[in-house]
């Protein structure tokens, strides 16, 4: 299966999958589904906050070298003055498209999250969001069509990591545990993950 070169953390993935103390999805998994883990700085310290073992876990893939806490600053620190300015660009621009949307309020974690892939051509956002990708196609990506062009930007939401899970061969009884514990209905997991099916290699 494929492994990722980065994604970026939203905070509604990270806790709906982090929470379970049954399997470290955060440190074990995520790992083996991308070589470094991103999370925007204003996420990690205003949305990821409860439980505690969410931010345990992040904080020790940081430790490991392989995660980071980025920013526009740390954009700025690598000299990459064409990256802050696409970063400005698409905070101006995702914060103007739902009017409810608010600096430091709602909203506002995914849109930074969503400027800083952009910004810096990471190509999985995983997050939740029911129209996240939709948002992003709209918006962001360069080609419906082409899902995998460089530049576009695929939202993981839960449902698709648990078929990720199926896909690398990861035991079933993982990921019944995973969508039990973010709060999927139970059903609902069979009709992804059918009893029997086999890995793909």
């Amino acid at each position: 299966m494929e492994r990722y070169q980065a994604a970026i953390l939203d905070a509604d993935f990270a806790i709906r999958v982090g929470q379970t103390e049954v399997i470290n999805v955060i440190g074990e998994l995520l790992p083996q589904f991308c070589t470094t883990l991103y999370v925007h700085r204003y996420v990690f310290e205003n949305e990821i906050l409860f439980p505690p073992l969410v931010r345990q876990r992040i904080t020790a893939l940081i430790e490991a070298g392989l995660a980071a806490i980025v920013d526009r600053e740390y954009i700025e620190r690598q000299g990459d003055s064409l990256a802050a300015a696409v970063y400005d660009e698409t905070v101006q621009l995702l914060g103007s498209v739902d009017p409810d949307t608010k600096v430091r309020g709602k909203n506002w974690g995914e849109v930074v999250s969503l400027a800083l892939a952009k910004a810096m051509n990471i190509p999985v956002f995983l997050s939740d969001e029911s129209g996240a990708q939709s948002l992003v196609d709209e918006y962001l990506n360069l080609s419906e069509e082409m899902p995998e062009a460089a530049g576009n930007i695929l939202v993981v939401r839960v449902r698709d990591f648990v078929a990720w899970m199926r896909d690398k061969g990861l035991p079933r009884k993982q990921g019944r545990v995973l969508w039990i514990a973010a709060g999927k209905p139970r059903d609902g997991f069979d009709r992804i993950w059918p009893p029997g099916t086999p890995a793909k290699r």
